[in-house]
């Protein structure tokens, strides 16, 4: 089968492999494109559930791993506060809870608290957040955030606009998943790709 490649970022030179080692052909000009998630074209690989899950587990761990090279703290003692509570969200609450840090997780929905507080983190309506913590990761694409929470270091994986409504110090993190795991990602994609297909081909 042929494949174009449309996407740049350093998934793609692994997605390339991995496609060529299963016996497909890169072209300039197939019509199955592969396209970044965010550019809702071509093959879509994105709508898979498991490559849904698959990914947003690779973006929590990107964001964990900012946030331990970024910050001068380690992570067990660390106020942090996460942002939305989606998949993405409950995977960072999740793993940040599993290395020690207090966790408070910001959501409008009350369910997503309980949920939030059943996991053992504290939990506060997105209007009614403190204004203080070590770190703050953002996972909600909708601006909800003002200001930098008292010097906190503030990392936005949402896709765009992101988080914050006004300039904040913020790291903008996109795409993590192919910046932090290209390989990985790269796997979770081809096999998204391949679900996608053949179900393609038995309707």
């Amino acid at each position: 089968m042929e494949f174009t490649l449309l996407g740049t970022d350093p998934r793609y030179l692994y997605l390339k492999r991995r496609l060529e080692l299963d016996g497909h052909r890169l072209t300039p000009d197939s019509p199955n494109q592969i396209a970044p998630p965010s550019w809702r074209q071509g093959v879509p690989y994105y709508k898979d559930e498991i490559y849904v899950i698959e990914n947003a587990a690779l973006t929590a761990e990107g964001a964990l791993e900012l946030l331990m090279r970024r910050s001068n703290r380690g992570l067990a003692g660390m106020d942090v506060l996460v942002v939305g509570y989606g998949r993405i969200g409950s995977f960072v609450a999740g793993m940040l809870s599993g290395l020690g840090a207090h966790v408070t997780v910001a959501a409008r929905s009350a369910r997503a608290r309980a949920s939030a507080r059943a996991s053992g983190c504290q939990s506060v309506d997105i209007t009614n957040i403190p204004p203080v913590f070590d770190g703050v990761i953002n996972t909600v694409p909708a601006p909800v955030l003002t200001g930098d929470f008292g010097g906190a270091l503030c990392i936005d994986v949402a896709s765009a606009p992101g988080g914050w409504a006004a300039d904040a110090p913020v790291l903008k993190a996109p795409g993590l998943p192919g910046l932090y795991a290209p390989k990985t990602a790269a796997d979770v994609m081809a096999e998204a790709i391949y679900r996608v297909m053949e179900e393609d081909s038995h309707e």
